[in-house]
């Protein structure tokens, strides 16, 4: 336990957490800005290039390889316990593994660093080896034990075989210590754990991104006529990006007979991805601005610094992402669009709509729907701007009941 008048720490476990690129980083700035008082230490991925300072340890991706292989000895049918029986002859020469991916690992650390009940260990991005490594870390150090707080973002919790995901949850659950706090990004992702797996975990955990909620954006950088809507982040299925080429054809079909200003796509990807064959390899054609519709190509491969100033040259942010992932997964591009007062057009029925329902956010389902929603913004984008800054506010508000907030005020008597 601290010493009384000794300042709290806190443990950032991030183990996707390697270069300055992506949400990552962000979360853990958002974190610190949280919790100013307290002295914070990070842990982070094998191939971490220690942009933010060192880091108290490093977490193995072969550690995490371990703990799939054990839970399908513990809890696989006949073939997957012979497989995984097979694997860890092969990668560690024994078939007694350890309990977790890395409690023992993070146990060390959390003495090495002093850490006590009344401090802290976030997990921002959390997953089930992380869960299982919780409660070894616990039952290592004991009343020692700090509080620790898992943040889920997904619904697959790193383990794509939903029955061995149900049956490693099942038995985390029955006996889930009282210092571990569970939490998601989403309400609804927190909706489908507590009423699939019964789990105590409270959605709205949300960390601010590549914007700043906090500042409102001034003007938009002036770039002539043209009416950009920004398509953000690496070109991935569950984002839609396959979809961009129907969505611009049935976009160039209708400029055929609609009056609309010069529309130009700022889409990131490689140079790879337009490339013919790329993902965004058919969109080539409308680089020289063909019916009026330009893609303008985007580094995928920029600084946080030249991202933010991307984010807020466009006029709207379109996200045809697919509901099979997106339906409970939050997305960052959501957070940004709204704290950098920016509308979305965005897929029907996807999450976060408590970020979208403001007058911020047009729905769309087919990839005629998005081109009609596209023209509709571009006709009169200044339609949207009191419900973009609603949505900003409303979300301060959600960044300022953040329910970890709540667990600093969790006494031990209270565990």
């Amino acid at each position: 336990m601290n010493d009384a008048g000794k300042r709290k720490k806190l443990l950032i476990v991030e183990r996707k957490l390697v270069h300055n690129r992506g949400h990552h980083h962000t979360q853990i700035s958002a974190l610190r800005t949280y919790l100013p008082d307290h002295e914070t230490s990070l842990v982070a991925g094998e191939t971490y290039d220690g942009f933010l300072g060192a880091a108290a340890g490093e977490l193995t991706a072969k550690s995490v390889k371990l703990a799939k292989l054990r839970s399908r000895l513990l809890h696989g049918n006949v073939f997957e316990r012979l497989e995984a029986g097979f694997g860890a002859l092969k990668s560690v020469r024994t078939i007694k593994l350890p309990p977790s991916a890395f409690g023992a690992q993070l146990a060390e650390i959390c003495q090495g660093l002093q850490l006590g009940a009344d401090d802290l260990v976030i997990v921002p991005t959390a997953e089930l080896d992380t869960l299982e490594s919780a409660v070894e870390l616990t039952a290592i150090l004991g009343d020692a034990a700090p509080r620790i707080c898992l943040r889920f973002l997904n619904s697959e919790l790193g383990d794509r075989n939903e029955r061995l995901r149900s049956k490693r949850l099942e038995a985390i659950l029955t006996n889930l210590p009282a210092n571990v706090f569970l939490f998601t990004e989403t309400e609804e992702l927190s909706v489908h754990f507590r009423e699939t797996f019964g789990m105590p975990v409270e959605g709205g955990f949300y960390l601010p991104c590549s914007m700043n909620a906090t500042i409102i954006p001034g003007a938009r950088i002036d770039r002539g006529d043209r009416f950009r809507i920004g398509v953000f982040g690496e070109p991935r299925p569950e984002k839609g990006s396959r979809r961009l080429t129907g969505i611009i054809a049935a976009l160039a079909k209708l400029a055929e007979t609609r009056a609309a200003p010069p529309l130009d796509f700022l889409i990131q990807g490689s140079t790879a991805d337009f490339r013919e064959g790329g993902v965004y390899g058919d969109l080539r054609k409308f680089q020289e601005g063909e019916w009026n519709i330009f893609v303008s190509p985007q580094d995928n491969r920029i600084s946080p610094e030249e991202f933010e100033q991307l984010f807020h040259s466009v006029d709207v942010v379109l996200l045809p992402y697919e509901t099979a992932i997106y339906s409970l997964q939050g997305s960052g591009v959501v957070q940004d669009a709204v704290a950098a007062h920016k509308p979305v057009i965005h897929t029907r029925y996807m999450s976060m709509m408590a970020f979208l329902s403001h007058g911020n956010g047009v729905p769309a389902t087919t990839d005629q729907e998005f081109a009609e929603a596209i023209l509709r913004v571009a006709a009169d984008p200044l339609s949207l701007q009191e419900g973009t800054a609603r949505a900003a506010v409303y979300f301060r508000n959600a960044l300022a009941g953040n329910p970890l907030l709540r667990v600093l005020q969790t006494s031990l008597r209270d565990r």
